[in-house]
């Protein structure tokens, strides 16, 4: 690239970045892109330990009065993970919206509000949710997606109250994850949707690893942040023949002055499926930090 890109990763909720965008974000941070994360909402209804796990296996709910201030707090103690998974990565500019994770709605004043930070980020790629992932019009994930896009569309012009010029962005990747998984309910029935970037993170899986380990209050860390290495990133390596890789689903054609051929695809090309396969089957070891 001529110059740095500017990157931003939009998720729902406090460990969507890392757990779908984690590697590819270490990748542009280390290469000298400036790379922003939001979190639109608190998630301190989503697998917080003290909240969704404790208050299950209760015969009563909190009143309100001690209640809220409860997820109030336990808000705060995800933000703190997001901060620490974040500076793992080389990701120093991380927004919260705070939006309340009981009903995420495309509504005009989340739409204006992430519109108005789209213009003063001004990114050249956006990363963000699947508006269709899974049942889409009750989905968390989607609705994401869906803000995001109606966001995109209002950054690229003039908007009353907001003195910043309008901005449009080049790129955005679906993360494949909720788009593209194995189908495993009727809403994956529609579509035909398929991952059509994937990037290789083997070098860098331990940051993702060290990041999804900071997420404790949503039961990320630990033994779950490694299942869900090896069953993902894994599944999406295996898919394309590198060891772990990120998968996503560009929303826009592209145009290239000569046909794009990576260096991935010649490698491939000039490897015995001996060689091919024993590359895929390198595992990262957490305890020791090598692959083997």
């Amino acid at each position: 690239m001529a110059k740095p890109l500017r990157l931003l990763s939009i998720g729902a909720h406090p460990a969507d970045v890392f757990d779908q965008s984690g590697g590819t974000m270490a990748h542009h941070a280390a290469r000298g892109d400036y790379v922003a994360c939001i979190v639109l909402t608190h998630g301190a209804r989503v697998h917080d330990a003290e909240i969704s796990e404790a208050m299950f296996h209760r015969d009563e709910i909190p009143a309100p009065e001690e209640l809220e201030p409860l997820m109030a707090e336990r808000a705060d103690v995800k933000a703190a993970e997001v901060r620490r998974a974040c500076d793992l990565l080389g990701v120093s500019d991380v927004h919260f919206f705070g939006a309340d994770d009981a009903v995420l709605l495309v509504t005009d004043e989340i739409v204006r509000r992430l519109a108005r930070l789209l213009r003063e980020i001004r990114p050249d790629v956006v990363i963000t949710h699947f508006p269709k992932e899974k049942a889409y019009f009750a989905n968390a994930h989607a609705i994401a997606g869906q803000i995001t896009l109606h966001a995109l569309g209002l950054a690229g012009s003039v908007d009353p109250g907001d003195r910043r010029p309008p901005h449009k962005t080049a790129q955005v990747f679906f993360f494949g994850t909720g788009a593209a998984a194995i189908p495993n309910c009727v809403w994956d029935a529609e579509g035909g949707y398929y991952n059509d970037v994937f990037v290789d993170i083997e070098d860098v899986v331990d940051k993702k690893l060290a990041a999804l380990d900071q997420l404790e209050s949503q039961g990320y860390a630990g033994r779950y942040a490694r299942k869900r290495i090896e069953t993902s990133d894994g599944a999406f390596g295996s898919a394309v023949r590198c060891t772990y890789a990120e998968s996503f689903i560009r929303m826009e054609a592209e145009v290239h002055h000569c046909l794009p051929v990576t260096d991935h695809a010649l490698e491939l090309a000039r490897s015995s499926d001996h060689e091919v396969i024993a590359r895929t089957s390198r595992r990262f070891d957490p305890d020791t930090g090598q692959m083997r």
